[in-house]
């Protein structure tokens, strides 16, 4: 036998020991996250738990399933990308989310972390701060991942916690939002038609499509992350930019992304009086504007999008002092329906 068929022998075995060594990534698919409950942790590399937000998970790596603080179960990526467990995986009546009082410079009013308290460390999903005096969120702040596809939105019954009366809850109903106008307005006031008329939403800041677990997507139906917006402005640029930063995310990072209102809406009332527009008496204001601030994992300022929160203005707002306009990124449609937006030079937006 010739040196040559000799080297073909030991290079064969050689490619097939060399394939059995390939460490191979699980990945958390569609119809896994769609039929699991459970919350989704791991421990990082200093052996604390973190939540896992990315729909891989490394070789070697084991996932915490939890139902409850008390009660786990784990499955190992395997390096023939399999989990020794496998999932969806689910339980009865899994831990809820909960918000909790934090302390930070940058929030003039309450700031809340909603997430989970296990082994006594506070899994943050994301943070909110409060105006509890005007019962007002002032922003809601967000680490978002990359992923390649979008579970069905569950859904969830809206969240009070402690910070909201049940009347205040019921202050985003249709028909008590049509009452609170002519109550502000006169009524003759021609901005909601009827008890019926759908014309502000309960506009979440931080998205629900912003996460992939089903537990951590339900945990933004909060009236702690909504403000009132325009029904056609949230489905309309609102929506669009949600849609457009999420395709920007690069699938090795993560974007933290800020967005609040500004202002409070001031409207004529039926005899021209201007007047400030609440939903719950002197309580939760509408925002003028919604701003959305997007930073790259470093802390770099990437893009800002100011959106006038008015469908009764026909014409171009004067944009806010806080931002300096620029190009932006994607094309929007400016029209009272959608929600006339500006693109701000993230490096001079002081929010």
């Amino acid at each position: 036998m010739n040196s040559f068929h000799v080297s073909i022998f030991i290079y064969f075995p050689l490619l097939c020991s060399l394939a059995l060594m390939v460490q191979s990534d699980c990945r958390i698919s569609q119809y896994m996250v769609e039929g699991s409950n459970r919350i989704f942790t791991y421990r990082d590399a200093s052996g604390t738990l973190q939540l896992q937000r990315r729909e891989i998970v490394p070789s070697g790596v084991t996932l915490l399933m939890y139902c409850n603080p008390s009660e786990m179960v784990e499955t190992q990526c395997q390096d023939n990308g399999q989990f020794s467990v496998p999932l969806p995986m689910s339980c009865g009546n899994p831990m809820q989310p909960k918000a909790t009082r934090i302390r930070d410079g940058d929030c003039s009013g309450n700031l809340y972390a909603v997430g989970y308290t296990i082994d006594g460390k506070n899994l943050e999903l994301y943070r909110t701060c409060f105006d509890a005096g005007q019962g007002r969120v002032m922003y809601s702040q967000s680490d978002v991942y990359f992923k390649s596809f979008f579970p069905r939105r569950p859904f969830i019954e809206f969240v009070a916690d402690e910070m909201f009366s049940p009347q205040e809850a019921a202050a985003y109903m249709k028909s008590n939002i049509y009452f609170a106008f002519k109550c502000i307005y006169g009524d003759d006031q021609s901005y909601l038609q009827s008890a019926n008329s759908l014309v502000i939403n309960r506009g979440h800041l931080v998205a629900s499509a912003d996460f992939l677990f089903v537990d951590q997507m339900g945990s933004t139906f909060r009236y702690l992350n909504v403000v009132p917006q325009f029904k056609s402005i949230n489905d309309g640029n609102w929506e669009k930019i949600e849609r457009w930063v999420r395709s920007q995310i690069p699938p090795s990072s993560y974007y933290r992304i800020k967005s609040g209102g500004i202002g409070i809406l001031n409207l004529p009332d039926a005899r021209g009086a201007i007047k400030p527009a609440f939903l719950s008496n002197s309580k939760i204001p509408v925002p003028e504007w919604t701003y959305k601030v997007v930073r790259d994992a470093s802390g770099k300022g990437l893009y800002v999008f100011l959106t006038y929160n008015n469908t009764f203005v026909r014409e171009t707002p004067q944009c806010l002092d806080v931002c300096r306009p620029v190009n932006c990124p994607l094309g929007l449609p400016n029209s009272p329906v959608e929600g006339f937006t500006f693109c701000c030079d993230p490096g001079q937006f002081p929010l």
